[in-house]
């Protein structure tokens, strides 16, 4: 890949494993709403019900409501319960107790290391990530990952800018921010719909990187399997 000046990362599932974060967190979810239906003396079992619950929150995740607060009573409804819901300081204690899970359980994954010393100096580095929904909870995990010092600029879609991916508005504030052309930079990315979508739009050239079995569409310029594969291609 000739004439590249800028490297922009996703940050869940890219650069960060936070797959056991998110894992941990859903059953935390479980329990709490366990106990909740218990108070109620709700005769209803939670876990019968977790790959309908697991679906429903992935559903609401892919269509961009990333605040987790307006998540918790949409539950009910896959437990076919609807005189009941959450009151706000549950929702609020829920929403802490799912980000405070995912950070306890949120690692780099192993090359993630490796391959942003490689590509610093080299090229400019940046980071693309839309919010979590919650203000502040996105700026705490990136600071937690302690590989803020490797990245030229940040950019929070949905905090930063008022669009998330895949509008292709914060790849290209992001861009003009750096001072690069759309066509001197490259998006890598795990979500084809969000990553790869936003990154055409806007005019870069996109990496995909496998972490799970989508179904690609669009189609990336590379697809990679692992981040040390970015070193054949940049």
């Amino acid at each position: 890949m000739k004439d590249i000046e800028l490297v922009v990362f996703d940050f869940d599932q890219t650069i960060i494993n936070s797959a056991p974060g998110f894992d941990n967190a859903f059953k935390q979810i479980k329990i709490e709403l366990q106990k909740f239906l218990d108070a109620h003396e709700i005769d209803k079992r939670v876990e019968p019900y977790s790959a309908e619950l697991r679906k429903k929150i992935w559903d609401v995740d892919k269509k961009g409501q990333y605040n987790r607060d307006l998540w918790w009573n949409q539950l009910f409804k896959v437990l076919d319960i609807e005189d009941i819901q959450f009151k706000n300081e549950e929702i609020t204690n829920l929403t802490k107790v799912y980000w405070d899970t995912t950070i306890e359980f949120t690692e780099l994954y192993p090359d993630s290391l490796e391959i942003l010393t490689y590509l610093r100096g080299k090229y400019k580095i940046g980071l693309l990530t839309d919010t979590d929904g919650t203000p502040g909870v996105k700026q705490e995990r990136l600071e937690r990952s302690k590989i803020l010092e490797f990245f030229d600029g940040i950019m929070v879609a949905g905090e930063d800018v008022p669009e998330i991916k895949p509008d292709p508005k914060p790849f290209l504030k992001l861009a003009e921010h750096l001072g690069v052309a759309p066509s001197a930079s490259v998006m890598v990315g795990d979500k084809p719909f969000s990553d790869i979508k936003g990154g055409k739009a806007a005019g870069f050239h996109t990496i995909l990187i496998l972490r799970e079995n989508w179904e690609i569409d669009p189609i990336p310029d590379y697809e990679i399997k692992t981040l040390l594969e970015l070193k054949s291609i940049l």
